[in-house]
C-alpha cells in the first residue's frame, strides 16, 4: 500500500513538474494584466527559455526578444533572465545581458544596449541643422530600480565613432564617455572627452522631481571648424584657459 502511495506521489510530482516546465510562454503572457502601450507577439518556448518575434512599446517596434531563465535563482527569491533583444528593431537597437526581479524590484547586471546616435537625436527634438553619426552604447554593470529612477546605478554611456556635420563644418569629438551613478535617487553623469577639434568636461544631474542641471566647459582645439568658431562670440569671452563655461538647468 505504501509502495503504491509512494509511486502515485512520485508520478504526480513528475507530472506537475513537467506541466510547469512546459507551460507555453504565450499562455503566461495572456494571464498578465494588460500594460498600456505594450504589445508582445510571436511567442515560442516557455517562461524558462523562449523568444518573442516582436516587442512594441508606444507604437515603436523594439524587435525580437530572447530569454533564458536561471531556475536556481528562484531559490534565492529572484527571477533572473539572460536576455538578448533588438533584432529587427526599427531603431537598430541591440542589447544583451542579465535582467531580473527580486523583493527590491527590477534589476539589471552587465547589460549592454547600443543604437545609432542619429536614432537618439530623433527623440531629442533639437531644431538644429546638424547630422550626428556614431553609436551610443549604454552599459549597466549594476542597476537596481527604485521609483522614480534608481537606488543603485553603476554604469557608463559611450559615444563611439562620433561625428557632427553641419553647414558650419564638421566636428570630431573623439571618444565620449559618461560615468553614470545614482546618488540618493538622483541620476548623475560625469563626462570627459578630448580631440584635436574640441575638449570638454561636463557634470549632469537628474533629480527625483525631474529637474536637471548641466554644468561644464568646452575648449576649441586646433582643428575646430573656423565657421563654427565665429559663432562662439555669442557665448561671451572664454576664461584665461580658453574654456567656454556652460551652465543650464530646467525640468523634463
Amino acid at each position: 500500500m505504501k509502495y503504491k502511495l509512494g509511486l502515485g506521489a512520485t508520478f504526480g510530482a513528475v507530472f506537475i513538474t513537467s506541466l510547469v516546465a512546459h507551460v507555453p510562454a504565450s499562455w503566461v503572457w495572456q494571464q498578465v494584466p494588460p500594460i498600456r502601450g505594450m504589445s508582445i507577439s510571436g511567442f515560442s518556448g516557455t517562461p524558462w527559455q523562449g523568444s518573442a518575434t516582436q516587442v512594441q512599446w508606444q507604437g515603436r517596434n523594439y524587435g525580437r526578444l530572447q530569454w533564458d531563465m536561471s531556475p536556481l535563482s528562484l531559490l534565492s527569491g529572484k527571477a533572473v533572465f539572460n536576455v538578448r533583444f533588438g533584432q529587427g528593431s526599427e531603431m537598430n537597437l541591440n542589447g544583451r545581458g542579465v535582467v531580473g526581479y527580486s523583493a527590491s524590484g527590477p534589476f539589471a547586471e552587465n547589460l549592454l544596449v547600443s543604437m545609432p546616435a542619429q536614432q537618439v537625436m530623433k527623440f531629442a527634438q533639437v531644431a538644429l541643422p546638424a547630422t550626428v553619426a556614431g553609436n551610443l552604447e549604454l552599459t549597466l554593470r549594476d542597476y537596481q530600480y527604485q521609483a522614480p529612477y534608481c537606488s543603485v546605478l553603476k554604469g557608463s554611456l559611450a559615444w563611439t565613432a562620433g561625428n557632427v556635420s553641419s553647414p558650419l563644418g564638421g566636428l570630431n569629438p573623439g571618444p565620449v564617455i559618461a560615468d553614470l551613478n545614482c546618488e540618493q535617487g538622483k541620476v548623475t553623469a560625469d563626462v570627459e572627452q578630448s580631440s584635436a577639434d574640441v575638449s570638454s568636461e561636463w557634470q549632469a544631474e537628474l533629480a527625483t522631481d525631474q529637474r536637471y542641471t548641466l554644468n561644464g566647459w568646452f575648449k576649441p582645439g586646433a582643428e575646430f571648424p573656423p565657421q563654427l568658431g565665429q559663432q562662439l562670440k555669442w557665448l561671451g569671452n572664454p576664461d584665461p584657459k580658453g574654456r567656454y563655461k556652460i551652465n543650464y538647468n530646467g525640468r523634463l
